[in-house]
């Protein structure tokens, strides 16, 4: 059974090297189109910058702050209006 995203940054951020590594393997097919889009003596680079920002940010979301299906939902209706 899969865990939620929100877990396992949550379990991440508690110490869970193996949620960071599944969050890591979620986002590799992302990280890999990316990767493909520079020569080729730069991906490996490019790969490591990524995963080593992608690290950082799910060490430093803050969770409290995430938010609900309603708060969501005014943020594209608030977009809508903008455009």
């Amino acid at each position: 059974m899969k865990k939620e995203l929100f877990d396992l940054v949550y379990h991440a951020q508690n110490g869970d090297r193996e949620a960071l590594y599944q969050i890591i393997v979620a986002f590799t097919p992302a990280i890999t189109g990316a990767r493909q889009k520079v020569k080729y003596d730069r991906q490996e680079d490019l790969e490591q910058s990524i995963i080593e920002i992608v690290i950082k940010k799910i060490l430093s979301y803050d969770l409290d702050q995430v938010p609900d299906f309603s708060k969501f939902s005014s943020l594209f209706t608030n977009l809508e209006r903008v455009n």
